[in-house]
């Protein structure tokens, strides 16, 4: 970025017909130098056909006014071809005419009555070949692209491979870091790129709207490569339930299995793993005392902090041998923790859809709840006013009537309870225990 803003690379237009504007203005001038010395050669970059269809045109429309196009005109599909185009070759025929999908040539020649086109194909050989009639009107339904077309502009696919001397890029802010940095080195001398930074003319029916900061094109760039352009495979994709269309049970039963899952997850250690952290530092800090040089000045202390009696300054080898066996240890235990923290955080990143899903299912059943509250509140059947009373007036006795007349809902329809006067089941009468005539045996 600081590059390409330092040599002026980024040529930013309030409107796309503004860019259109200086990026044909650019490669007017670069195709005249192409002229003088074809190794400065110019192509034009953009993301999209349809933009690149446009850009060609209007090269093909600036040359004609210019006088670099023939008179004669051969209609190929959609396109009428002069000579002097510059065409590429949009289908394989190796075997018959040498000619393989992207060969790049100049047409030097047709023949409107056989149909036929001769090109000059781009090499140090100066290859000429002719294309006859069933090349050019052989494409079938299955051929996405042209057999001929022009190349004065092409798509970042196409684009694949190519080198010229100069680069001009449209850009148009939905372009990733993969296919820009494609483009960003077509280049061998000179790339610029195009972008529109200002808003669209509004029309007289349209809402007057506050003014904006004129956008910056450099800033367009760096979002662009900013941007990443990995695809996600279906594969890759998890299944989402619809929560909206389960029922409290199969919500239920999804909350008990996601955590279930969750709870597979490796145990948190992190705090075990800090205070791990601070005994090491704290062990190799005691041992690099007691192996450094000793202060004549200084009273022998231990690990333990044991004051040597009648000893000498320095530790003995026993007190240091077992400080480095505690630093050793310490180290081994953080290793330890540290690795299962690891482990966590990859088992963490290959579930991460589990969390958001257990959230969103709690989230489901704690809105069915209120709003069985609510449907409850509003109806108030009878066995609700005999078992609960009237609702209070207060917010939180409103509350706790909510939450225990959602209880005895959900308690009625686990058992399925349809009788309007009774809120539960009655108490089954205790069972009798029988003796059996055998001893020991109970039912």
């Amino acid at each position: 970025m600081a590059a390409y803003r330092a040599h002026d690379r980024v040529v930013a237009a309030e409107s796309k017909p503004a860019a259109t504007l200086a990026l044909l203005q650019d490669w007017w001038t670069a195709w005249q130098d192409a002229d003088r010395d074809p190794a400065q050669d110019v192509i034009v970059l953009a993301g999209r056909r349809a933009e690149v269809d446009r850009l060609n045109s209007a090269c093909q429309q600036l040359l004609a006014a210019g006088g670099r196009l023939g008179a004669e005109r051969l209609q190929v599909e959609d396109l009428a071809l002069a000579v002097g185009d510059r065409v590429v070759c949009g289908r394989n025929a190796i075997n018959q005419l040498g000619v393989a999908n992207g060969t790049r040539g100049t047409v030097t020649a047709m023949d409107s009555d056989a149909r036929s086109l001769t090109l000059r194909l781009d090499g140090n050989d100066c290859r000429e070949l002719t294309l006859p009639r069933s090349y050019l009107d052989g494409r079938g339904r299955g051929e996405r692209n042209r057999r001929v077309d022009l190349a004065y502009a092409t798509t970042g696919h196409r684009a694949q491979g190519l080198t010229r001397w100069r680069a001009l890029v449209r850009l148009t802010g939905t372009e990733d870091s993969n296919w820009l940095y494609v483009q960003l080195s077509r280049a061998k001398q000179d790339t610029r790129l195009y972008t529109v930074v200002g808003p669209e003319p509004q029309g007289p029916a349209e809402l007057d709207l506050p003014d904006v900061d004129v956008g910056d094109g450099y800033r367009q760039l760096a979002q662009a490569l900013s941007r990443a352009g990995d695809q996600t495979l279906a594969i890759d994709t998890p299944s989402s339930l619809d929560l909206r269309r389960l029922s409290t049970a199969e919500l239920r039963a999804e909350r008990d299995r996601l955590r279930g899952l969750l709870d597979q997850a490796p145990r948190d250690r992190a705090r075990e793993l800090a205070r791990a952290s601070t005994r090491r530092a704290e062990a190799d800090q005691a041992l690099e005392r007691l192996t450094a040089n000793n202060d004549p000045q200084r009273q022998g202390r231990g690990m333990l902090r044991l004051r040597w009696r009648g000893g000498p300054a320095c530790a003995g080898p026993g007190v240091v041998a077992v400080a480095r066996q505690q630093a050793d240890r310490a180290h081994t235990t953080e290793l330890q923790l540290r690795r299962q923290q690891q482990r966590r955080a990859g088992w963490l990143e290959a579930n991460a859809h589990l969390g958001p899903t257990y959230r969103l299912v709690l989230r489901e059943l704690a809105w069915q709840r209120r709003a069985t509250g609510l449907a409850a509140e509003h109806h108030q059947p009878a066995y609700l006013r005999e078992e609960l009373g009237p609702v209070p007036e207060s917010t939180r006795g409103r509350r706790a009537w909510r939450q225990a007349a959602t209880a005895i809902q959900d308690y009625r329809h686990t058992y399925g309870i349809t009788d309007p006067e009774q809120a539960a089941r009655p108490p089954r009468p205790p069972r009798r225990r029988w003796r059996h005539r055998r001893r020991g045996q109970r039912p």
